[in-house]
C-alpha cells in the first residue's frame, strides 16, 4: 500500500545456443527510510501473517508489466505455498493475462523441489492449471532432496533449476560433478530444460557446460538489478 516493493531481475544465460533474453524475477522491499529490507526478513513475516499470496500477486502483476514493456523470451516467477493452495489463482491469472495482453508463454512459474515433494497432488494440480493457460512450469532447488527421477516421473515440468548448493566447489569435486551429471541426465530423459542456480565463477561455468547444462544464473552472469519501466 505504501509502494515500497521493487521488482528486481537477474539474467539467465544460455550455454548452448541462441541467447534469447530470460530473467529470474525477484521482489525487494524498502523500509520507511528507503533502506532495503532483506527478503529473508520480510518474507518470513509475510508467511507468519498469511500475506504471501498478496505478495505473490504483486510480483505476478509486476512481471506481466515487465513482459509487456520489455518483451523477454521468458521470465521466471516464484509461487509460495499459499498460492499453490489458492483455489482462485486460475481465475485471477486469466483476468491478469487478458488485461495485460501478455503472451502466457513468456511466463514460467516455479515452486521449490521441497514443495513438490511435500504436496505432490497440489503441485500436479497447479501444473495442470498453468498448462491450460499456456504458462510453463519449473522446479527450483532441484536435486536438493528426495528422488529427482521420481519427481519428474509424476510431475510434468518444463524447466528444472539445479540447486545452487551443488555449484559450490563443483569445479574441483568429481563426485559432485557426477551428482550434477545424473540430474542433467534424468532431466534430459524427460525432455526438461536445465538451469544451474548460483553460478559464481568461470571455472564452474566451464564444468557445467561439459556436464550438459543448458542455462546458468548467478552473480557470474549478473547481479540482480532493479527493473525500471
Amino acid at each position: 500500500m505504501a509502494n515500497r516493493f521493487r521488482l528486481v531481475q537477474q539474467p539467465i544465460a544460455n550455454l548452448v545456443g541462441e541467447d534469447r533474453p530470460m530473467f529470474d524475477l525477484l521482489v525487494r522491499m524498502l523500509d520507511e527510510s528507503g533502506q532495503e529490507v532483506l527478503p529473508t526478513e520480510f518474507l518470513a513475516a509475510a508467511e507468519r501473517t498469511d500475506l504471501m499470496k498478496n505478495i505473490d500477486r504483486w510480483i505476478v502483476g509486476a512481471a506481466m508489466s515487465f513482459c509487456a514493456a520489455k518483451q523477454p523470451h521468458r521470465v521466471f516467477v516464484r509461487l509460495s505455498r499459499d498460492s499453490m493452495h489458492d483455489q482462485t489463482l486460475g481465475t485471477w491469472l486469466q483476468q491478469q493475462l487478458k488485461a495485460s495482453g501478455v503472451e502466457p508463454s513468456r511466463i514460467v512459474f516455479e515452486i521449490t523441489e521441497e514443495m513438490a515433494h511435500e504436496k505432490p497432488r497440489e503441485a500436479r494440480s497447479l501444473q495442470g492449471l498453468l498448462s491450460a493457460l499456456g504458462i510453463e512450469f519449473a522446479v527450483e532447488h532441484f536435486g536438493a532432496s528426495g528422488d529427482a527421477a521420481a519427481l519428474l516421473h509424476r510431475l510434468p515440468v518444463n524447466y528444472v533449476k539445479i540447486d545452487g548448493a551443488l555449484m559450490q566447489g563443483l569445479a574441483n569435486d568429481r563426485p559432485l560433478q557426477e551428482r550434477v551429471k545424473a540430474l542433467v541426465d534424468v532431466a534430459r530423459e524427460h525432455g526438461v530444460t536445465t538451469i544451474a542456480e548460483r553460478v559464481e565463477d568461470a571455472n564452474t561455468m566451464a564444468v557445467l557446460w561439459q556436464l550438459g547444462i543448458e542455462f546458468i544464473q548467478g552473480y557470474f552472469v549478473n547481479s540482480p538489478e532493479r527493473v525500471v519501466m
